[in-house]
């Protein structure tokens, strides 16, 4: 820092806001403790929120966001902790992203980021700062980090809403999973089942409630197997007795044989045996009359319900909530199915529960298609808004309002993305959101920098308007005041906008400067009452002279009146308010009543409309053939033919006049600006034409930084190769107009290669023209003859001792000798003879550029040699002309 700089003011301790804040904008990134100091320090708002707008420290801009005093300053510096936890920079640390979810409070914001962020630590951080079940669930339902949204979902296990919305409304599959298991209620299960965002928790759903439903049947059956109607059974003894009937011994019992048995005994034995057969009987017939009975209640028991389930199932498919429908119906289904599981069913029922099973099939297959079509235009409308911001974006002419506005819809739209089809389209569209709101936030923070600019440079603006307005007291002239009147009034309205402190009192200053002035016009506004009224009078003659005309046949002639009449409306001043457009649409209407008459007439010139439109239309063809020609004389001489021919062609339809001519237009321009930039063209046509040749030499030679190959064979021709390509690279330099940085460019290319080929194949070369060493020695037989002819020239000292002798001495020696010449009279020989030795140094010169490829640091050397004898030789015959000159003045 310079002394002087020490007692000048600093741009950040400026007196002036404006000042600061365009300091602020050139200040760069990496100045974090400056930036964060004007953040902090500076009074005015407007600065503090541009530094905030640039700050990327977390910890300052979290001390801003609670403690600033401006509400806009708070909020801005909110925004840029979301855009840093976010990533919304290039290079943000994990630590910077990390410290900003620590400085953030708003819960709207953390949300956010345990959603969208791209770092699952920074997500998990966020996450760990929310303790509200809703944005939890919200979390658990949305986040993009799976360890995020497992980690919401645990925290709300024990709210049974939030586990609903997350199996209802979950995007992934883990979190969506997760919370069906835990539900337990059946229509909650069904609500799943139907409309669930994740395809797999409508799976496991269903699953659920079909493992629930093969449960109940089980139960069901159960229980009707256990309430089946108990059949009597005979005595205690009486299976004894039956078993002893129906099962007797083939052989009798020990005992028996051992005893006789009487005729008596053997009857009664009989009796028994046929009693006991007839209670068997009797017993089978009361059981399975009993069974009969039983089956025919629960038959009629059945057939009740089944219609009642008929009208359950009927009222369900009438509910127009069909989440509710759907509920209900599958109460009914479940108990329909236990019904008839193994039982026919009469056919109008059975057809009736299916018609009704198929129309709520198809509202299903309706709502499904419903939400498909619902998640389509939710995805459509994510992609229009990421088109919108992407073109936003790319523009160039971008505005603060339209900028705001995009970055709060991306805002709202990153925060809470809509359910969409698949899980791809979900990612595609984040990332491209995402994408946007990095390009535009900062292009944002620019344009509202510059609008701030503006309103301030709107407040000097104003004051100047308010100056000049009050400056108009002094005029006298009432025409020109009204005048200046309006166009402050217009430039006025153009800088309306400034800050809202300063704006009341501009507008009462501006508005009492002109109610001052506008008093003062009063009489040149009557003035102008009266000649309102002669021009009302003028233009009602005009209107009453038109109608008079408007059904003439004379056309050239009334037209040209009509015409006339025309201009001289034009020429009458303006009427009272209120008359204009009455009084135009009557002239008007008398004007177009005539030339609508006229028009009738004007068919007949259709047919030469058309051939005129013909020859137009060949006269362009023809140009466009000219617009691409390199022929640039003879095109330009034939185009501007065909520009005289188009005139002397007449006209065409009006309607179609203007897109013939701006097609023929077009056509010439074109040439025309092809033609003007002709020598550009033809210097980029010389550059292509050296790089061509260029490259073709390259093509010859070995890369640069390849290795050295094994010795080959030298290619066939390469001599001559390289001779027409250097033939044809002279001929090219002949040509100049190429750009000298270029030309230098493509000069060393040239050489370098040329130096690759001859260093690859020496051999090709030796004793050519293009042989290195053969150049060497031919320029350094150059060269030293330049020298001995400057050493002649020079007298008896040497060229070193010439060299050593200062400016003053050598001049002094050269003047010397003139003088001597001029003595002695030899002064046309001497300029003989410095002239001869100047058109040596030219030869000599022309012949060094014909010389081939020399080594670099043999050619610098002697270059060098080259020029300080030949600046030796015109030094000395430049000082000799000057005293020769100075003698003839003295003579």
């Amino acid at each position: 820092m310079t002394l002087l700089d020490r007692f000048r003011t600093q741009p950040q301790k400026h007196p002036d806001p404006a000042v600061r804040l365009a300091h602020v904008g050139e200040i760069p990134l990496t100045e974090r403790e400056l930036i964060a100091a004007i953040a902090r320090e500076d009074e005015d708002a407007r600065v503090r929120k541009a530094a905030v707008a640039k700050l990327m420290d977390p910890a300052a801009l979290g001390a801003i966001a609670q403690a600033d005093a401006d509400e806009t300053v708070r909020d801005e510096a909110a925004v840029m902790l979301r855009d840093i936890a976010l990533e919304s920079f290039e290079g943000v640390a994990e630590q910077d992203s990390l410290d900003a979810v620590d400085a953030l409070t708003d819960v709207r914001a953390l949300s956010q980021i345990a959603k969208a962020a791209g770092r699952e630590i920074v997500a998990l951080r966020a996450l760990s700062r929310i303790s509200d079940p809703h944005v939890l669930g919200s979390i658990a339902r949305h986040a993009a980090s799976e360890a995020a949204r497992r980690s919401a979902f645990e925290r709300v296990r024990g709210t049974h809403t939030e586990i609903l919305a997350v199996a209802l409304n979950g995007e992934f599959k883990d979190t969506a999973l997760a919370a069906v298991e835990l539900v337990t209620d059946a229509g909650e299960l069904e609500q799943i089942a139907a409309r669930a965002k994740n395809k797999n928790a409508m799976k496991r759903a269903r699953s659920i409630l079909r493992e629930a439903e093969e449960r109940e049947d089980a139960e069901r059956k159960a229980l009707a197997a256990e309430q089946l109607v108990e059949i009597p059974q005979p005595p205690a003894a009486a299976p004894a007795v039956e078993a002893s009937a129906t099962e007797a011994p083939s052989e009798p019992a020990p005992e028996a044989a051992s005893e006789p048995v009487t005729a008596e005994a053997a009857a009664q034995q009989v009796f028994a045996r046929e009693e006991l057969a007839e209670h068997v009987r009797l017993q089978a017939e009361a059981k399975a009359a009993a069974t009969a009975e039983t089956a025919r209640r629960m038959s009629e028991q059945r057939q009740a319900r089944l219609t009642e389930l008929i009208e359950n199932a009927v009222a369900a498919a009438s509910d127009q909530d069909f989440a509710s429908a759907r509920k209900r119906f599958g109460i009914v289904r479940r108990e329909w199915k236990d019904l008839v599981s193994g039982v026919d069913v009469a056919d109008p029922l059975a057809q009736r529960f299916a018609e009704i099973e198929s129309q709520l099939a198809a509202r299903e297959a309706d709502t499904r298609e419903a939400d498909l079509r619902a998640r389509k235009e939710a995805l459509g409308r994510m992609e229009q808004l990421a088109n919108r911001a992407e073109s936003l974006a790319a523009r160039t002419d971008l505005s603060l309002k339209a900028a705001e506005k995009v970055l709060r819809d991306l805002r709202a739209a990153i925060g809470a993305i809509p359910p969409l089809p698949t899980k791809e389209d979900y990612d595609t569209i984040t990332a491209r959101l995402k994408a946007s709101l990095a390009v535009l936030t900062p292009k944002a923070q620019e344009l509202r920098e510059a609008d701030d600019w503006q309103r301030w440079a709107n407040v000097g603006i104003q004051e100047q308007l308010c100056v000049k307005m009050e400056a108009l007291k002094t005029l006298e002239d009432p025409e020109a005041i009204a005048r200046s009147v309006r166009e402050l009034q217009l430039q006025w309205k153009q800088s309306a906008d400034v800050p809202r402190a300063q704006a009341e009192a501009l507008w009462r200053r501006f508005k009492a400067a002109h109610d001052e002035v506008w008093a003062r016009c009063e009489g040149y506004f009557a003035a102008q009452a009266n000649e309102r009224a002669d021009s009302l009078a003028k233009k009602i003659a005009l209107c009453e002279k038109a109608e008079s005309l408007a059904e003439s046949t004379r056309w050239i002639e009334t037209a040209e009146a009509i015409k006339k009449l025309q201009a001289d409306w034009k020429e009458v001043g303006p009427v009272a308010r209120g008359r204009e457009k009455e009084l135009w649409d009557r002239f008007r209407a008398a004007c177009d009543r005539f030339f609508t008459r006229r028009h009738d007439d004007l068919d007949r010139l259709k047919k030469t409309w058309a051939e005129n439109f013909a020859s137009k239309e060949a006269l362009c063809v023809k140009a466009e053939t000219l617009a691409e020609s390199v022929d640039w004389d003879n095109a330009a001489g034939e185009l501007k033919k065909l520009q005289a021919e188009w005139k002397s062609v007449g006209p065409v339809k009006k309607s179609r006049s203007e897109a013939i001519w701006q097609r023929f237009r077009a056509a010439c321009d074109k040439f025309f600006s092809r033609y003007a930039q002709r020598h550009e063209i033809a210097k980029a046509e010389r550059v292509a034409a050296r790089e061509a040749i260029c490259a073709e030499l390259e093509g010859l030679a070995p890369a640069e930084n390849a290795e050295a190959a094994p010795e080959t064979e030298t290619p066939a021709g390469l001599l001559e190769k390289v001779r027409a390509i250097r033939s044809r690279w002279q001929q090219e330099l002949a040509a100049r107009g190429v750009d000298p940085d270029r030309a230098r460019a493509l000069d060393e290319q040239f050489a370098a290669a040329s130096a690759r080929v001859m260093a690859r194949w020496p051999a090709a070369f030796a004793g050519s023209d293009l042989d290195p060493e053969t150049n060497r020695k031919r320029m350094e037989t150059i060269v030293k003859r330049i020298e001995d002819l400057a050493t002649s020239l020079g007298g008896a000292a040497s060229a070193a001792a010439e060299a050593a002798l200062t400016p003053a001495t050598r001049l002094a020696a050269m003047l010397k000798e003139a003088l001597a010449a001029n003595t002695i009279g030899g002064k046309a020989e001497d300029d003989s003879r410095w002239r001869a030795a100047a058109e040596e140094v030219r030869q000599a010169q022309q012949s060094l550029s014909r010389i081939g490829q020399v080594p670099e640091t043999a050619r610098r050397a002697l270059a060098d040699r080259f020029q300080r004898a030949s600046r030796r030789i015109t030094e000395r015959a430049g000082a000799a002309g000057q005293q020769g000159r100075a003698g003839a003045a003295r003579r």
